[in-house]
């Protein structure tokens, strides 16, 4: 090899201004501007589950470094094994942040699974969703896929800068997996097409590793593995037309060096290079014209921690080599200790940790404790910081990328280096900036339940157009609310109407009605499509499928399930109960009222439910059928009820719609027909001065399904996945109610920690189950400033 004299520069952030053309960068600014990047992540409770347990999760959603405020709505998927979804949620996000949990089958089956999230403008850029694996134990999979251990070993290279360039040194990595794609570690030997031993090489980690070569013309490589020298892993094929292009970190920096081979085309010679960064340009430089080799430092002191890419271009744009190097300048870090104040792993006992912070902190945080002996590892293999900077701009699977976040070791420098060598950035093409056709935003935020249709007059096309159109909502699920909020919208001259930017969860009845009482018209609504529970076209999860259980811990665990579905399985035996059956009031109260509305010796009951009373209001048809009950109107034409019985009075009656203060002239636009039935409660002690009240309900289930025509229209929306909260006992109440065994893996979940302290200290507080004597400790956050808070520690008694 020739000495060839070194063309040394330093690159400093500063020269992304330099009078060079800004074309390429210009193009890849406005297009991020216009399409930023979105990540996120999810915190959860544990890494492995049981049928029948809740994975609890929290998610922080990051760009630009900050948490980002422009995901309304977070979308978790848990995929089996064949990127099948098994189970859909969907939770809003609030500044950046959403709680939730996905509740699992007792049916659900054994195996690895994916845990997937994402927002639509997550979307805008294919390829780059949150995923986990998390380990599950149930029910015995019919088709489990079995790990094939013994499969042929699959290698990839990788040379730096992107190409094998003839005579010249090349520094090239590798990567060995498994059938499954999990990394398998190796030794062996580089040889010729001539069968000589050009060097040995082996994995540093992970599988990972590198070697140097200086290939020669007409001359092809291969590996050979120690143990298995009959099997060939071709090297791809070098090249005299190209540069090689290597980046070393030093404290300085990152040092690099370009060469070109000798007598290269002019349009393989490199004349400047750029480096960006969540596809913002940090810098441009021009190169020195003329130089076979030419070398320099990028100063990367200033910059944010991350994957910084740089590109090499010759003089016409297109890029000649690349190369990924990560940037940790721990600016990233929030500093946080935990202290011990009382620990206690007897059975029920109180224990106490407080989390400390310093510095004035503004963000939000969550905390999990669960039983150490249950964790498949001491740590786990994704953490925040993991995700935000490593994974979320690596397509593809990086194996335990926690573990780079561990030590600032340089066997871990090294390892870290080979993951930015084995792995490609896939979020843009320099060719499609040069050419201008990065591709549109395609996804944009639903900004909560966007609630859009047409209305029409029924049994015509012609529209409902320029009317007062009453909404109200009322949940399926009676136990979830008596009701949601009523609205009055106008529609426009083509009978359009919409409501934006509302939440509700599970599925809501909503009623749509015509404002005119008896003069209403009967209307059809029409509904756009789904903004919130849309369908995806996502590309398939390409993590591998491992099961990660020890066999103890997945003995253990099943032996947890097991006990499970005996205690939920408890049934009566030999056991026969009389009662008196129930009157039809009786079951009528039992399905519809709550409360303080429910009996009541004096109240009155007025079944409508097979009443022909066609779109009749209710004041009107109640008019003489109630003794005591009149009904006249006001000087502004509003209904009033009033109610003289035993001496309570003649006062105004206090009117409720599903248990729910309304005014008459909401009640007045709902057919009777859409009505169950009427209370009337004398001296109801819930009402202003206890004086009289009358409760309206409206059916529900198979009594609205038997309602006749009215002038309303009524649709099921499915709103958000309910949000549960964590039950812990507290066992400092005396109470002998704790009859089950108390196994619970996870014993705290607190995601909902919002600071705005300075240096603030955090008391948490948990009691022990029946049986953990040590206690895995993960506390999670992001401030408004993009710092992030990572603790994770097992604590036991020594």
């Amino acid at each position: 090899m020739i000495l060839k004299k070194l063309f040394f520069l330093i690159i400093g952030i500063h020269l992304l201004h330099c009078t060079f053309s800004q074309n390429l960068e210009q193009r890849l600014n406005n297009w991020s501007q216009q399409n930023p990047i979105e990540k996120i992540y999810l915190h959860t409770d544990r890494e492995s589950y049981t049928a029948g347990q809740t994975i609890w999760l929290k998610a922080y959603c990051m760009s630009e470094y900050i948490p980002s405020r422009r995901n309304s709505t977070i979308y978790v998927e848990l995929l089996n094994n064949r990127s099948e979804t098994v189970i859909r949620k969907i939770f809003p996000a609030y500044l950046g942040v959403s709680i939730g949990q996905v509740e699992l089958p007792e049916t659900v089956s054994s195996g690895s699974y994916q845990l997937r999230a994402y927002s639509p403008l997550m979307l805008n850029q294919p390829g780059f969703v949150f995923n986990k694996q998390i380990a599950i134990v149930g029910a015995l999979a019919k088709n489990t896929v079995k790990n094939n251990e013994a499969a042929p070993v699959a290698i990839q290279f990788f040379p730096e800068g992107g190409n094998l360039i003839t005579t010249l040194l090349n520094n090239v990595a590798f990567k060995a997996t498994d059938a499954n794609g999990y990394p398998v570690n190796i030794t062996g030997q580089l040889k010729n097409n001539k069968g000589e031993v050009i060097t040995s090489i082996s994995s540093l980690h992970d599988g990972m590793g590198a070697f140097t070569l200086v290939p020669q013309a007409g001359e092809t490589y291969f590996i050979t593995l120690d143990g298995a020298p009959s099997k060939q892993y071709d090297l791809p094929a070098s090249t005299g037309k190209g540069i090689t292009f290597s980046i070393t970190s030093t404290p300085k920096g990152k040092q690099f060096k370009i060469e070109h081979p000798a007598g290269v085309p002019e349009e393989f010679r490199a004349a400047y290079m750029i480096g960006q960064m969540q596809n913002q340009v940090i810098f441009k430089q021009p190169l020195q014209q003329g130089k076979d080799l030419i070398g320099g430092l990028i100063q990367t002191s200033n910059l944010l921690s991350g994957i910084l890419q740089v590109t090499i271009f010759n003089k016409d744009n297109i890029p000649l080599a690349e190369r990924l190097t990560f940037v940790d300048n721990k600016e990233y870090v929030l500093p946080g200790t935990l202290t011990v104040d009382t620990l206690n792993n007897t059975a029920h006992q109180r224990n106490r940790f407080t989390l400390n912070l310093k510095d004035t902190i503004i963000g939000d945080f969550s905390v999990s404790i669960t039983d150490a002996d249950y964790e498949p590892a001491p740590y786990r293999p994704l953490n925040i910081y993991a995700c935000f900077l490593v994974n979320s701009d690596l397509r593809g699977y990086v194996h335990n990328p926690a573990y780079y976040f561990r030590s600032d070791a340089d066997s871990v420098k090294k390892a870290l280096d080979l993951v930015m060598m084995t792995n490609g950035w896939t979020r843009f093409k320099w060719t499609d900036v040069a050419k201008n056709t990065l591709p549109p935003v395609q996804y944009k935020d639903p900004g909560y339940i966007d609630l859009k249709g047409t209305v029409n007059i029924e049994g015509t096309r012609k529209p409902f157009a320029n009317k007062d159109l009453l909404l109200m909502m009322r949940p399926v699920d009676t136990t979830l609310g008596k009701g949601g909020p009523s609205k009055l919208l106008q529609t426009d001259s083509s009978g359009r109407f919409r409501l934006d930017s509302i939440i509700f969860y599970d599925n809501m009845r909503i009623l749509f009605s015509d404002v005119k009482g008896k003069k209403s018209k009967f209307i059809k609504v029409k509904m756009d499509a789904d903004s919130l529970n849309r369908n995806y076209a996502l590309q398939p999860l390409t993590i591998p499928f491992k099961n990660a259980l020890s066999a103890g811990l997945q003995d253990k665990m099943t032996g947890d399930y097991n006990d499970y579905l005996k205690a939920e399985g408890i049934t009566l035996a030999n056991v026969t109960v009389k009662a008196r059956e129930k009157s039809d009031k009786e079951k009528l109260e039992q399905e519809y009222t709550s409360g303080l509305f429910s009996g009541g010796i004096n109240s009155r009951i007025l079944d409508l439910r097979n009443e022909p009373v066609g779109a009749m209001n209710i004041f009107d048809y109640l008019q003489g059928r109630i003794p005591g009950i009149t009904v006249s109107r006001d000087d502004q034409g509003q209904y009033v009820v009033k109610y003289r019985d035993g001496g309570f009075g003649t006062g105004k009656m206090t009117l409720y719609l599903d248990e729910m203060p309304a005014d008459a002239s909401m009640i007045e636009s709902i057919p009777v027909n859409q009505i169950a039935f009427v209370k009337v409660l004398p001296g109801f002690v819930g009402a202003p001065g206890s004086g009289n009240a009358l409760a309206i309900y409206m059916k529900k289930g198979a009594d609205l399904n038997a309602a006749i025509e009215a002038s309303t229209d009524i649709i099921t929306y499915k709103g958000y996945s309910v949000i549960k909260q964590f039950y812990a006992p507290d066992y400092d109440l005396k109470t002998d109610d704790h009859p089950k065994a108390d196994n619970r893996i996870t014993l705290l979940w607190v995601p909902d920690i919002h600071l705005a302290n300075i240096s603030p200290r955090v008391p948490v507080v948990f009691y022990n189950n029946d049986r953990s004597k040590r206690f895995k400790v993960v506390i999670e956050g992001v401030t408004n400033d993009g710092r992030m808070l990572m603790i994770e520690k097992e604590i036991e008694e020594k």
